[in-house]
């Protein structure tokens, strides 16, 4: 035996002794007792200083020390001096000394009460300091009393003395990533441990459970997923730009690790699932099951229950640090610059909230007048007039079809210029189910990305908005072709029913003014009609980029339902290899399973995809063109047929919602309960059909 596995050995002995184990949870109480105790009393006292300025700025004297902190850069409250940079200083403090952020203020002019070992973002909130103080707690008595002691310990102890090589080299960088690399992989040592535990000494499907998580727990394939993911995650912020705007380092961040996360541990799902039933068929291990009093449902289930399990550790493990270190983000330094503090103001109000979206309501096209265009065509168009007094093929009404329709669809997302007199340049957009903004009583956001000309984004254009349809008392406003852009609504402006009436007009012959400030209130039909000296141009926008949206939840709610519903996928992709796999091979099983989540995963692009293919001008109508259409009908129906039955799985993107600051609605989330029923609950059904009638075992002794 060699010298380092018999301190192994030796160190596991001592962890099992009581005394040890108690000795072990004094220390690590009392260390996590004074570390945090201290960052807690440095917290209080950075209150009483952030109270005096509160109070300063909410008295009598409030506007004299406004006044004097944005013309000096410094204020003397109760005996002490604050001082903060000019610049930042007049955004936060408004002309007549009044100031309109009162939480940022008091970051900045405390910025340098917080000691430099402290960590900033612990002492923004003493109820995080006192969380993270039970929690260290709560989880090294549970490290330490499950036999985790010298495994965790290890790692973290090679975590620290990389991290500490890594300091001393200077490369500042890659000081926390050793040691975040440790943490990982000890939350998931620490919950698998705690798993093996509660389902230890069950029977029926609790047993199978607890035998799946051993075995996975000892094989190099599920731990070569494990550690490659929980080593990447840390790794993942050195890939990126850290010059870039906090807000767009966030939602980069936030998609790429839950991406990453979540197809890791969809990969490990299907494989284990489809190898632990498949394997005991194969090495003849169920055998042994199948002599138990153990029914077949009861042991699918429990390998079902194993691997969704395992599942739920890694992405619990991976979005809880990808959610601590978007938090970190946020609160690492407060905003010292101007710069700063617009970029902080785009991360809280476009990616950490959770917003309602509400698009216009638009005018629908009847189908008699469907009908009504597309017999205009037959008649105008002379490569139609073949069938003007003979039936129209299928083909070629389908195609007439989807050019009325869309050709109306752009008509209706279109503001003609002041030069077409057919119709006014401006156009009236509709919106209902606002009730709930009117209630919160906040500005809402109309959000747009308007287009037309050559596109250019760097030109400036005039655009008009109005609330309903009276345009006289508008704002305008320069915008840039392609560039989101957003305007705020008073919550007054909806109606009591909900809805909301928003004027856009063209005016993108007048030429812009300086500054990108709406300004108002101008009579926008007056400004629309006269001169303007520039060339005007159309304007249109994409259906789902025109947008009202208004905060209706927070980020940590939202970003808790977007992993309940990538768990709820995993789930069902865990059902669907334990199924599959009771049938056939695992390479057979691995390769079915694949495809279905492949086509799933394609599924909403094909839906878009479909009504492109095919179509075109009409041929000869020989034999050619017949061929060629039952080619495509039967592509189409395929397709069409793939998509009815896996849309529902591709369009579940909790993710993108997340990332892109949109409230994720509980309807998404009965859809991902209703596949779980449906998909999973269909494939554990046939699989223990197929189990209740299969042959599992054949004596061919003598």
């Amino acid at each position: 035996m060699t010298f380092g596995a018999a301190l192994s050995r030796r160190a596991d002995e001592l962890q099992r002794l009581r005394w040890v184990r108690i000795l072990l949870t004094v220390l690590v109480l009392a260390g996590s007792a004074g570390f945090f105790g201290a960052i807690i009393s440095i917290r209080n006292n950075w209150d009483a200083a952030a109270r005096s300025i509160v109070v300063a700025f909410a008295g009598d004297d409030a506007a004299t020390f406004g006044m004097l902190l944005r013309e000096n850069g410094s204020v003397v409250i109760e005996d002490r001096d604050f001082a903060a940079p000019l610049e930042v200083l007049q955004t936060l403090i408004d002309e007549e000394g009044t100031v309109q952020h009162a939480q940022a203020l008091v970051m900045l002019l405390l910025r340098d009460d917080i000691p430099s070992w402290a960590p900033q973002w612990l002492l923004l909130e003493t109820e995080l300091a006192w969380t993270l103080m039970i929690l260290v707690m709560v989880l090294g008595a549970a490290v330490i009393w499950t036999g985790l002691a010298v495994r965790v310990g290890s790692l973290l102890l090679v975590g620290l003395v990389v991290s500490i090589a890594f300091w001393l080299f200077g490369w500042s960088r890659w000081i926390g990533v050793p040691l975040s690399m440790a943490l990982l992989l000890s939350a998931f040592l620490l919950f698998i441990r705690v798993l093996q535990l509660a389902l230890s000494g069950g029977q029926g499907w609790a047993a199978v459970a607890h035998t799946l998580l051993s075995e996975v727990s000892r094989t190099r394939l599920a731990l070569g997923f494990v550690v490659t993911l929980l080593v990447a995650l840390p790794l993942l912020p050195l890939t990126m730009d850290e010059e870039a705007p906090i807000d767009q380092f966030v939602q980069a961040y936030l998609i790429r690790s839950l991406d990453l996360s979540y197809a890791m541990a969809a990969i490990m799902v299907l494989v284990i699932a489809c190898s632990t039933v498949s394997f005991d068929m194969r090495d003849r291990h169920i055998w042994h099951i199948a002599t138990k009093p153990l029914g077949r449902l009861q042991y699918l289930l429990g390998k079902w229950i194993g691997v969704v399990l395992l599942g739920t550790t890694i992405m619990v493990v991976a979005g809880t640090w990808s959610y601590g270190y978007v938090r970190y983000l946020e609160n690492s330094a407060a905003p010292r610059t101007v710069a700063d503090f617009e970029e902080f103001t785009a991360l809280e109000r476009d990616v950490l909230v959770a917003r309602s979206t509400r698009l216009p309501t638009y005018e629908e096209l009847e189908e008699g007048d469907v009908r009504g265009r597309i017999d205009e065509i037959l008649l105008e168009d002379p490569e139609f007039q073949d069938y003007v007094d003979a039936d129209v093929p299928l083909r070629v009404y389908r195609t007439l079809r989807k050019r009325v329709l869309d050709q109306f669809d752009q008509q209706r997302r279109r503001i003609p210029t002041v030069m077409d007199r057919s119709s006014p340049p401006w156009v009236v957009l509709h919106f209902e189910g606002l009730q709930r903004a009117r209630e919160l009583g906040e500005p809402v956001q109309l959000g747009f990305r308007l287009l037309g000309g050559l596109s250019d984004e760097h030109e400036r254009r005039l655009v008009g908005f109005a609330v309903g349809e009276d345009r006289s008392e508008g704002v305008i406003g320069a915008f840039v072709p392609t560039v989101p852009q957003h305007l705020d609504v008073p919550a007054a402006a909806i109606n009591e029913d909900g809805t909301l009436d928003i004027s856009l007009v063209n005016l993108t012959h007048v030429p812009p003014g300086k500054g990108n400030d709406w300004m108002g209130p101008v009579n926008l039909e007056a400004m629309a009609m006269e001169g303007g000296g520039m060339q005007p141009f159309e304007l249109f926008w994409v259906a789902d980029e025109l947008e009202i949206t208004y905060p209706d939840g927070s980020f940590g709610g939202n970003f808790l339902v977007a992993l309940s519903l990538v768990l709820l996928k995993l789930s069902i992709l865990a059902a669907l290899g334990c199924g599959l796999a009771t049938v056939l091979s695992f390479p057979v099983a691995c390769l079915a399973v694949f495809t279905i989540y492949a086509g799933a995963s394609m599924a909403p692009w094909l839906a878009s995809a479909i009504p492109l293919y095919g179509g075109g001008p009409p041929g000869d109508g020989g034999v050619g063109e017949a061929i060629q259409d039952t080619i495509q009908w039967l592509v189409r129906t395929v397709a069409s047929a793939m998509v009815y039955v896996l849309r529902a799985f591709g369009e579940l993107q909790p993710v993108e919602r997340l990332v892109q600051g949109r409230l994720i609605g509980w309807s998404q989330v009965w859809a991902g309960l209703t596949m779980l029923l449906t998909w999973g609950g269909g494939a554990i059904a046939v699989g223990w059909l197929i189990l209740s009638r299969r042959q599992l075992a054949i004596y061919s002794g003598e």
